[in-house]
């Protein structure tokens, strides 16, 4: 039985070996990454109508639902008969922010040119009369836009 064990031993011993053994470093295989694909192409640039011709000028009259700051105050709105607009902000220096406005049964679209990481911006105003109330989407308003209302400048 010794010799049976020793026997039983060394088949065991044998088979390990040649399992875990090998005849030197093995280099990993070669894997192929996938093509990188190209960066998605950004949107065509909108092209809106230039700030020219007859137009309408609103001036801030007030707040819609809650106090505004000093640079709303004296803000002014332009809306240009080509579907131009132009929101100036004369205390701030800035040359305003522009873009084009489609008009229908006194409700205005405005699409900007500007925009924001966090989203589109967008506005939406009211006509009644000689008023332009003035309310912005969320990602406006988390840019310091404020919902005002505006008179038309006689």
């Amino acid at each position: 039985m010794n010799s049976a064990v020793r026997r039983g031993m060394v088949v065991v011993l044998l088979m390990l070996s040649a399992g875990c053994g090998s005849t030197g470093p093995v280099s990993p295989t070669e894997t192929r990454q996938p093509a990188a694909l190209p960066p998605p192409a950004p949107p065509p640039a909108k092209t809106f109508p230039s700030l020219s011709g007859p137009s309408r000028t609103f001036l801030f009259r007030g707040e819609l639902s809650y106090r505004v700051r000093d640079y709303t105050k004296q803000s002014r709105f332009v809306l240009y008969d080509n579907g131009a607009f132009v929101l100036e902000y004369p205390s701030l220096g800035a040359g305003g922010y522009r873009g084009g406005y489609i008009e229908a049964n006194g409700v205005i679209s405005f699409e900007w040119e500007g925009s924001s990481g966090a989203g589109s911006w967008g506005a939406t105003g009211t006509l009644k009369g000689d008023s332009l109330n003035l309310q912005y989407n969320l990602v406006m308003q988390m840019t310091d836009f404020e919902d005002a209302e505006y008179a038309l400048a006689r």
